[in-house]
C-alpha cells in the first residue's frame, strides 16, 4: 500500500507562498468575508479561480494602475 503525497512545490510557487506570508496577504480571506456578505447566494470561487481573476484585473490596469 502506498501513500500519495502533495506534489511538490515548485521553486516560484514556494518563493510567493513565502512572500505572500511575509506581507501577510489575506485578500482572499477578505475577499471570502465580503462574497458572504454582498452575494451569499453565490458560490464563492475557489483559490486558484480567485488568483486567475486577480492577475487578469491587475494586467488590465497596466502598468502603475493606468
Amino acid at each position: 500500500m502506498s501513500t500519495q503525497s502533495a506534489p511538490c512545490p515548485t521553486p516560484l510557487r514556494k518563493a510567493l507562498a513565502n512572500l505572500r506570508r511575509l506581507f501577510n496577504d489575506d485578500s482572499y480571506e477578505r475577499y471570502r468575508e465580503a462574497q458572504a456578505r454582498f452575494t451569499p447566494d453565490e458560490p464563492p470561487l475557489d483559490r486558484q479561480a480567485f488568483k486567475a481573476r486577480q492577475i487578469l484585473m491587475t494586467l488590465g490596469r497596466g502598468c502603475c494602475g493606468r
